[in-house]
């Protein structure tokens, strides 16, 4: 059948693993110590054939000699149907000794395979008809009947397939379907094992690569690669979702403010970064501490303030400070454990407390107070009035952070970037 899938085939490449996020099947998929991450962190980590594999590789002639040309995170592949393609966690281009090779990599901490080809058939997700002509034409470039496969992982098969297919694309001839396994346990590596039997592989044990079989004219092996990750993990709870993002910003944090007054960030929308909390709760608890004891105090002796930047993530935050490192204009983040308890709300800072830290301008003071060294004036009344942690003012409209803390004994300092800069003690 001729296909009628359009997959793109102009690619840029990701700065960082947290890059996959849009392209998982569900962005809730991105958590410690599952399979989406554990891939990315592995890869991305290594940037070249991790360990892990190389020792599974060598234990063949040919990609003994593999080294890493380039590697796509989930990357579909047409499987010639005209139907959903198969979407691989890592497809990797290998150089060879005598040419390329392609190592489809699926990964797995402790989830399934999936169903077997049976329970897909049995479901009514798709025309029957379809199911059956896609089974055809799996088997029959695997080489298996399809009578025989129903108690086999349809995962395995279509995975195995795109191996098979890519390498056809990139016109190699040699190819490997690879199980990256971050369980210590191994789990279900008996699912794994009887494909590779059913493929006439053999008994393809943990942490061995099986020998090759011709697949269409393509050398195909299968494997498993044992790289355990230990726990145990903090599940991230961050919001992913459009509905899940909208909840957490409707959350009232004082009489007039509310989450979604603290989640705007320049370098989160310009770079298309999730700047929501990873902990809500937390960040909600320390938002309210900032805005019940000095945003609305502030605002009700003031009159209206605008907030500039409040709530960063972890993401967001250690982006621009990594911009800023590398020099680059108009990034001016402190690390990420620098703004813990402070502009990161969601993480506790060294000593178990936690805080929050907002940029905000006084529109009515900077109407009325512009000469060289005023911002000291609101500074001053903010240090007898309001139970800060922390001051720190900028030139442009008598911007400044302000901090609270729930730490009794956390050091009331007043900086700043404006004449006279450096730290001011009010006398």
């Amino acid at each position: 059948m001729t296909s009628l899938v359009s997959l793109p085939r102009v690619h840029v490449p990701i700065n960082r693993p947290e890059d996959v996020i849009p392209h998982l099947g569900s962005p809730t998929h991105w958590q410690p110590g599952r399979s989406a991450k554990c891939v990315a962190d592995s890869w991305f980590g290594s940037n070249a054939i991790p360990a892990s594999v190389t020792a599974v590789l060598d234990g063949d002639p040919v990609f003994r000699s593999a080294t890493l040309l380039d590697a796509f995170l989930e990357r579909g592949v047409d499987l010639g149907d005209g139907a959903r393609p198969s979407q691989t966690d890592l497809m990797a281009i290998v150089g060879l000794e005598d040419g390329i090779g392609i190592l489809a990599v699926e990964a797995k901490v402790d989830e399934p395979f999936g169903p077997t080809v049976r329970e897909w058939l049995q479901a009514k997700d798709r025309d029957a008809s379809q199911k059956s002509e896609r089974l055809a034409s799996l088997c029959a470039l695997l080489g298996l009947k399809a009578a025989d496969v129903g108690q086999l992982r349809y995962q395995l098969l279509h995975r195995t397939a795109s191996a098979v297919l890519e390498a056809r694309r990139y016109r190699a001839g040699h190819a490997a379907m690879l199980v990256q396994s971050f369980c210590p346990k191994g789990s279900w590596h008996g699912d794994f094992a009887a494909f590779a039997s059913a493929m006439g592989m053999g008994e393809v044990h943990r942490g061995s690569i099986s020998a090759p079989r011709d697949c269409g004219g393509v050398q195909l092996r299968v494997g498993w690669v044992s790289d355990p990750v230990v726990g145990p993990f903090v599940r991230l709870k961050t919001p992913r979702t459009v509905k899940s993002l909208t909840e957490l910003g409707r959350e009232r944090l004082s009489k007039s403010f509310f989450m979604r007054d603290m989640l705007y960030s320049e370098v989160a929308a310009i770079h298309g970064l999730n700047n929501a909390p990873d902990d809500p709760q937390l960040a909600l608890a320390a938002g309210r501490g900032l805005c019940e004891m000095l945003l609305e105090p502030l605002q009700d002796h003031w009159g209206r303030i605008a907030i500039r930047s409040a709530y960063r993530s972890c993401e967001v935050n250690g982006f621009c400070n990594e911009m800023q490192r590398a020099g680059k204009a108009g990034y001016t983040c402190a690390s990420n454990e620098a703004n813990y308890a402070s502009h990161i709300w969601d993480r506790r800072d060294a000593d178990g407390f936690m805080g929050a830290t907002a940029c905000v301008v006084v529109p009515s003071f900077w109407e009325a107070h512009r000469s060289p060294g005023d911002w000291r004036m609101l500074a001053r009344w903010i240090h007898e009035n309001l139970p800060h942690a922390g001051l720190f003012f900028f030139p442009t409209y008598w911007a400044f952070n302000i901090s609270w803390s729930e730490n009794p004994m956390a050091a009331r300092t007043i900086n700043s970037y404006a004449e006279p800069k450096g730290l001011w003690v009010p006398k």
